[in-house]
């Protein structure tokens, strides 16, 4: 009887490969924690960009963009950044099972999907200020501690279109770096070279 060729392959590397592997995927958190983390810089770029899912989001209304901020006017940029208050309301979140990320801003959903402000009627106060020489209102609204005279107005109900501006959303560049992220952090979890 022959010998002939045996091949033996002794299994011991790739079994704890595997087993690291399966221990890694049993537990997800870190690797989720880590999916999450780069979904909050795909959403922070998505205001820098001052871009959605389908292109540029729409321009700021004239009347919008005329509002003073200071002593200069608003302009068309850094939309929903001004305050920045949406932008830093941005938090992540992870656990075994998910990855997310949003804002618990009241006003966040409606910058989200656009919608339709119904605007009661009411009274307001607003500040001016009255040239005694000329017996004339400077036309301009002033902040209280500006002005020199001050009167309520009312105000009629009226409705205000705020378009979407959609900030929560993955595209292409992002799903490719989500994956290399999950894709490393799993390596690291597994300890693979």
């Amino acid at each position: 009887m022959t010998e002939g060729i045996q091949i033996r392959i002794d299994g011991t590397e790739a079994n704890r490969t595997l087993e690291s592997v399966q221990r890694a995927s049993e537990n997800p958190a870190a690797i989720m924690a880590q999916v999450s983390a780069s979904l909050l810089q795909a959403t922070r770029r998505h205001f820098e960009r001052e871009s959605g899912p389908d292109g540029p989001w729409p321009r700021l209304s004239l009347r919008t963009a005329n509002k003073r901020i200071g002593k200069r006017r608003r302009g068309y940029d850094n939309m929903l950044r001004v305050s920045g208050r949406l932008y830093s309301s941005l938090i992540q979140d992870s656990g075994d099972d998910y990855a997310l990320v949003g804002s618990n801003l009241v006003y966040a959903a409606l910058q989200q999907e656009g919608g339709t402000i119904q605007m009661p009627a009411r009274d307001q106060e607003i500040f001016q200020n009255y040239k005694a020489k000329s017996d004339r209102f400077d036309p301009r609204f002033r902040r209280r501690q500006n002005s020199n005279f001050a009167r309520t107005v009312k105000v009629g109900a009226h409705t205000v279109t705020v378009p979407a501006r959609p900030y929560l959303y993955l595209d292409e560049a992002d799903r490719a770096e989500i994956e290399a992220v999950a894709a490393d952090a799993l390596r690291d979890e597994a300890d693979l070279k």
